[in-house]
């Protein structure tokens, strides 16, 4: 009986395995079922299906490449698609670009930095530590908020995501400085109005 459950179970693996793959469009019009590794200016790496040797395609052979996750990606030019033209320069297929774009609408891990320094900040100028502190860190892996493993792997994909987000912490940690700070600023204004009024 376990002979049969472990035998079902490599079949299911397998054909897992086989279903999921990133499939890449040459030019030539042949299609290539792989794992895309990684993409440069030159070429794109990649692991074919049922092999376990790495592979350099020039970028030249390939007309696009689909993500087993559904990302697409046009290596021409003229040829993004609308879905990810968005905030991306002309003509740019890097997935550094899709990483940040990605980074700005999952990364959301700089909130418990932002509303910390911005509390410490009510206690002006404490608040210059967190935000100092916060603000030198970079987000940790925990807090990425990422949606796919397979493309943070890519290490463009992952530099883009990872620097965008670092990006946005800093931001919002200064944003969090600069609420919190503007608080105390104006609470003190406005008594010392009442004060000089009083008299």
């Amino acid at each position: 009986m376990k002979k049969i459950i472990f035998t079902i179970f490599l079949i299911l693996t397998g054909i897992s395995i086989v279903v999921a793959q990133d499939k890449i469009t040459l030019r030539s019009g042949g299609e290539l079922k792989a794992r895309i590794i990684g993409l440069n200016a030159k070429d794109v790496t990649l692991i074919p299906e049922n092999s376990s040797d790495t592979i350099y395609l020039q970028r030249d052979s390939i007309a696009k490449m689909q993500y087993q996750s559904g990302i697409l990606i046009y290596l021409s030019k003229n040829e993004i698609p609308a879905s990810y033209a968005t905030n991306l320069n002309p003509g740019v297929d890097s997935l550094y670009q899709i990483g940040e774009r990605d980074a700005t609408r999952f990364y959301k891990g700089y909130k418990t930095a932002s509303t910390g320094t911005l509390l410490c900040s009510l206690f002006f100028p404490w608040g210059l530590v967190p935000a100092i502190a916060c603000s030198a860190t970079p987000p940790s892996i925990n807090s990425l908020g990422y949606r796919e493993q397979k493309l943070m792997e890519n290490s463009d994909y992952f530099n883009g995501y990872t620097k965008q987000a670092y990006k946005i912490k800093k931001k919002k940690v200064w944003q969090g400085f600069a609420i919190g700070s503007g608080i105390t600023v104006g609470f003190y204004i406005v008594l010392i109005a009442i004060v000089v009024n009083s008299y």
